[in-house]
């Protein structure tokens, strides 16, 4: 008797306890996501391009198994993913984060900074879901978040390089979503407004409604507890951005340009 009590004891926090993968854990929303999720008890594999910063984060986090590796590289990416599932078991929920933002002056482009985001923020993505989709697909289970943006909703100033980064993650999510949802694996976009980080930091113009990376990550735990297709926050500024969404044309740049002061 004791011991199917004992089963279903461990059960049950092996349904807490998850295995999360997160990338572009260096800095930002990523690194705040690994602190809140090893606190909660769950292991976490954490991938970033910079040793020394993943190096900081695993000695302060019991639980966090940091990994050097990039995104853009999908054989180098597969074969990281595939250590940390011998390591640590197979990977419960995927939140896909890494990305890049360099501000654009839109009356100069250089086509190499274009490229690179297309290559780091949605190519990154697609090569993070060919290694770990299957897998979930077999199991039928699993949960994958990928990290979007607000940007992603509209064209905003500066973002001539990055907006349609997001852009396009949101139109894969959605495609994605008639696939994985009838093979039991979860999937989510998440759309934050301004979140203060590394690459936040370089703008130069008002960012309204700025969170920290700590109340993002909160954002999104809570987020993909829930059943929402999308998560996207802090709601004072998305709200505003979502009716921007559906303003004829010539509104929505007159409304944009007088609030970042760019028209």
């Amino acid at each position: 008797m004791g011991h199917s009590h004992d089963k279903t004891e461990k059960n049950r926090r092996l349904d807490f306890m998850a295995h999360y993968l997160v990338t572009g854990t260096s800095s930002g929303i990523g690194a705040a996501l690994c602190t809140r999720l090893t606190q909660e008890g769950h292991d976490v594999s954490g991938i970033a391009r910079r040793k020394s910063q993943l190096g900081a984060s695993t000695k302060k986090l019991g639980l966090f198994h940091g990994y050097q590796s990039d995104v853009v590289d999908a054989t180098g990416l597969r074969e990281t993913i595939d250590i940390a599932v011998s390591n640590t078991g197979p990977i419960d929920v995927a939140i896909l984060n890494a990305g890049i933002y360099q501000p654009q002056d839109g009356t100069r482009i250089d086509p190499q900074i274009y490229a690179n985001h297309m290559k780091i923020n949605y190519l990154g993505v697609v090569n993070a879901l060919a290694a770990i989709v299957p897998d979930m697909v077999r199991a039928r289970q699993g949960h994958i978040a990928i990290v979007s943006s607000v940007a992603g909703w509209r064209g905003l100033p500066k973002s001539a390089a990055y907006g349609p980064t997001k852009a396009a993650l949101i139109s894969l999510a959605e495609s994605l979503y008639f696939d994985l949802t009838p093979k039991g694996v979860k999937l989510q976009i998440i759309c934050p407004g301004f979140v203060e980080s590394e690459a936040t930091a370089i703008n130069d113009f008002e960012m309204p409604d700025l969170i920290s990376a700590e109340n993002a990550a909160d954002k999104i735990i809570k987020g993909m507890e829930g059943t929402d297709f999308s998560i996207d926050f802090p709601k004072s500024f998305t709200r505003k951005m979502g009716l921007l969404r559906f303003l004829p044309d010539r509104l929505f740049f007159r409304v944009v340009g007088k609030q970042t002061g760019a028209l």
